[in-house]
């Protein structure tokens, strides 16, 4: 046991404190703090989906939010729909057909993770079996995210258009546990259960995880020895998505609403963020990259005003510029130099 403490590496140590650190914070802070917290948690988990997409495939996406979208849209009108016509829908007079299944939550939790997945892996077929890569590839993924955006906003009476979904907390009150309602205390809980359980599945270690790290560095070898190359990659962007699908689903009871700045090309662009500063190919750089990128966010929001995005903007800059690896990549590089010259 000494022996495995020793050999962990840093990045592991500030993953464990963190999740303790967020293991108390219902207990030390009021329903405000621990209702923007959970929120940031649901960051960190669509940062685990990116990171085993990104950091550990090398599969970059520039269009990544829109899965995350697809679950909290997919939830959220469900809810808005508990309690009849949400306003947003008035001028259809009912409720479409298409959104008859939406009616009952159970079903619209399960399509929450498995549309996104399904569109992830078709999206993934047309790329990976016609070989498409490098800025094609990257093109492809951001025009994605500006159609879905385009969709969502020019189509107020199906999706809420650029107002979001309104009408969320109403239904909130229909997803009861042993006959009471979830509370937001409990929906933290849940949002951090799954992280923590995510995190330690460690997919990034299983067979599965390192065929997909022979993809990234050597995908001719892998090609050579037989595997095809595309199956792994439409796999990894179907799980990627169906994370990032789940992550959506449990933002929308965090702040009982959604909209497209949940889903589109910006939202996108601040996930690429979150690894960058966190660092890529290592999960706890990811999430802990999530964390600090959106509560340096909210309070520079609110001690800044409208400047607060020139703010973030230049420190953003200054780490990626001298922290190449990202903050905790960075560490971990100085922690394994350490040791390299003890051992020598």
């Amino acid at each position: 046991m000494k022996d495995r403490l020793k050999k962990a590496t840093i990045d592991k140590y500030l993953a464990i404190i963190v999740i303790i650190a967020l293991a108390f914070v219902p207990f030390v802070a009021n329903l405000y703090s621990t209702q923007i917290l959970g929120k940031f948690i649901t960051y960190m988990i669509a940062a685990l989906a990116l990171d085993i997409l990104w950091g550990y495939g090398g599969l970059m996406n520039l269009g990544f939010a829109v899965f995350f979208g697809m679950g909290g849209y997919i939830v959220g009108i469900s809810l808005a729909c508990q309690d009849g016509l949400p306003a947003f829908m008035s001028s259809l007079g009912k409720l479409p057909a298409i959104y008859a299944p939406l009616k009952s939550i159970p079903v619209a939790i399960i399509l929450g993770v498995l549309i996104p997945a399904l569109v992830a892996l078709v999206l993934g077929y047309f790329i990976f079996t016609s070989k498409i890569k490098g800025v094609f590839y990257n093109v492809i993924t951001l025009a994605f995210a500006g159609l879905f955006e385009l969709f969502i906003t020019t189509n107020q009476s199906y999706t809420g258009g650029s107002s979001g979904v309104n009408g969320i907390a109403s239904g909130l009150n229909k997803i009861t546990i042993g006959g009471h309602s979830v509370s937001i205390v409990q929906w933290y809980y849940i949002a951090f259960i799954s992280l923590v359980v995510i995190y330690i599945l460690w997919i990034t270690e299983s067979r599965f995880g390192k065929v997909i790290k022979s993809v990234r560095d050597n995908e001719a070898r892998l090609r050579f020895l037989g595997y095809n190359p595309a199956v792994f990659k439409m796999t990894l962007f179907a799980i990627a998505g169906a994370i990032a699908g789940y992550a959506g689903m449990l933002y929308v009871p965090m702040t009982s609403f959604i909209s497209i700045e949940s889903a589109g090309v910006t939202f996108s662009t601040m996930m690429l963020v979150w690894l960058a500063v966190g660092g890529r190919g290592n999960l706890s750089g990811a999430m802990i990259g999530a964390l600090f990128v959106s509560f340096l966010q909210s309070k520079l929001s609110s001690s800044f005003g409208e400047i607060w995005q020139l703010v973030l903007g230049v420190i953003l800059i200054v780490v990626v510029l001298f922290l190449p690896n990202g903050v905790i990549g960075t560490l971990k590089n100085i922690q394994y130099n350490r040791r390299t010259k003890k051992k020598a």
